[in-house]
């Protein structure tokens, strides 16, 4: 019998006896699944095929340790949680750059200077403030949160052209605001 026509049930239990084929079936079984999955919480190719290379990777080297009741349930609880934890290691790096920048600002600037980034910064969320929610909260997941625009579209059910145009609005509105800011200090 090929080894494609064999269970899940059947290729684990060669899997754990070391048998590279069934890894092979394994692999071409999974890996667009894995992806498709993976991708729709990424949107990054890249990022993406990252992930599910190391989840086949560490299904290979742990092969012989790995509890595997049902094969599809393990690799997709898996593929899961290595996707939580490349954007928990995500979110933590955007903010320690976040950090880092503003740890910066501070250092080199005088108390003019403070007070004019905290106070612009006080400006930018007023004017998100009078925005709709729709707009500001798209602002926020670009311009703050550096998403891009499929992710934002996927995650809010629009158009990469409703998101653009919200940015556009966002943007706009911010600059006839920030103009009186401006010309004020």
């Amino acid at each position: 019998m090929p080894y494609a026509d064999l269970t899940d049930e059947l290729l684990v239990c060669l899997l754990k006896n070391d048998d590279p084929d069934a890894f092979k079936v394994i692999y071409q079984r999974y890996w667009r699944q894995l992806y498709s999955f993976v991708y729709q919480q990424l949107g990054s190719k890249e990022d993406t095929e990252e992930i599910v290379h190391d989840l086949m990777l560490s299904l290979w080297q742990n092969r012989q340790q790995a509890q595997i009741q049902q094969l599809r349930i393990y690799l997709f609880i898996a593929a899961r949680n290595l996707t939580n934890k490349f954007i928990k290691a995500q979110i933590n790096l955007r903010k320690y750059r976040e950090y880092q920048l503003l740890h910066h600002v501070f250092e080199s600037a005088n108390s003019d200077e403070i007070f004019h980034v905290k106070d612009l910064s006080k400006a930018i969320e007023n004017v998100l403030q009078k925005m709709p929610e729709k707009t500001a909260a798209i602002f926020r997941m670009s311009k703050i949160e550096e998403m891009p625009v499929k992710k934002i579209a996927r995650q809010m059910d629009l158009t990469d052209k409703a998101v653009e145009y919200h940015i556009t609005k966002s943007l706009k509105m911010l600059r006839q605001h920030l103009q009186n800011y401006h010309s004020n200090n």
